[in-house]
């Protein structure tokens, strides 16, 4: 199976247990990858694969690194 590397931002470990990367697999879109590894997609607001700018709908593909950042909030 085609491998791909998540790693989530500041609070976003969180909803991994903490931590800096998750392996998952190849094929699904950056948004149905998120919510298998129970991401909320909503509260990510900038998704780069190999540090360039990608929609929630690109397909993930082998040896991609995804890095997620949060909405930051303010007020």
């Amino acid at each position: 199976m085609k491998k791909a590397s998540i790693r989530p931002v500041g609070s976003l470990k969180s909803y991994i247990g903490g931590q800096t990367e998750v392996a998952v697999d190849a094929g699904r879109t950056v948004r149905e990858t998120m919510t298998a590894i129970g991401i909320p997609p909503e509260i990510v607001a900038l998704v780069l694969v190999n540090e360039v700018q990608q929609a929630k709908d690109y397909v993930v593909q082998d040896g991609d690194v995804v890095k997620l950042i949060a909405v930051v909030g303010g007020g």
